[in-house]
């Protein structure tokens, strides 16, 4: 019986999405991954050690747009796609310089992310990002520095001062990126008029999501 091949890059509303890591310094109380056994509305989304290069990445993203035009790239899967940073601006350098036709060159580009790349790699990353992504929504969730830890539930590296490295982050973003949100997924505790207010203060747009649950991955 062949096995069936993990799915790389995926169609989601108008959008093509990019499973470009499986890895994550995060393993979020609401994320689907495992419940959904890695499973996205019929997408296998395990990689399962194979992560795509950029190559491939814009190889199968010509396909699709050649199949159908999307009105974006997203890069968002079942991790966290700052863990791949290189490979994330090298997708996005492609595609503005023109090494991805039929893709045009202003295709909107977006990348979903829990805010921690610049604690992953040491240094502001966001500068690396200007001019190559459009829009970033970032997983804040909560004003609650220890109510994020229980959320997020980062890796030790992470846990002392990941709260403020998010929210160092959200800020660089929005003052270098033309878009930037900050995402909360509707839980019980959670103070949304808190959060928004946070978000706000940080200079980015609130944006209040429904929790993923019962959908079994269909």
């Amino acid at each position: 019986m062949e096995t069936q091949k993990p799915v790389i890059v995926y169609r989601y509303h108008k959008g093509l999405y990019v499973n470009l890591t499986n890895r994550c310094p995060t393993a979020c109380s609401f994320c689907v991954k495992h419940t959904w056994k890695m499973d996205y509305r019929g997408s296998d989304l395990d990689l399962r050690g194979a992560e795509p290069s950029p190559g491939e990445v814009i190889a199968l993203a010509k396909e699709q747009w050649t199949a159908q035009p999307f009105e974006e790239l997203v890069f968002c899967g079942f991790g966290e796609p700052t863990m791949r940073l290189e490979a994330l601006l090298a997708c996005a350098r492609m595609i503005r310089n023109g090494r991805a036709e039929p893709i045009p060159r202003n295709v909107r580009i977006r990348l979903n992310t829990n805010g921690l790349a610049n604690a992953v790699w040491g240094r502001n990353v966001v500068p690396e990002m200007k001019g190559l992504i459009d829009s970033v929504h970032v997983s804040l969730n909560t004003s609650d520095p220890a109510q994020w830890a229980a959320l997020m539930r980062p890796m030790d590296p992470w846990k002392t001062d990941g709260f403020d490295k998010v929210k160092e982050f959200i800020r660089e973003a929005s003052l270098l990126l033309p878009e930037a949100f900050a995402t909360a997924v509707a839980s019980e505790g959670v103070d949304i008029e808190k959060f928004k207010t946070l978000a706000l203060q940080l200079g980015a747009d609130p944006r209040v999501r429904p929790l993923l649950d019962g959908e079994g991955g269909k």
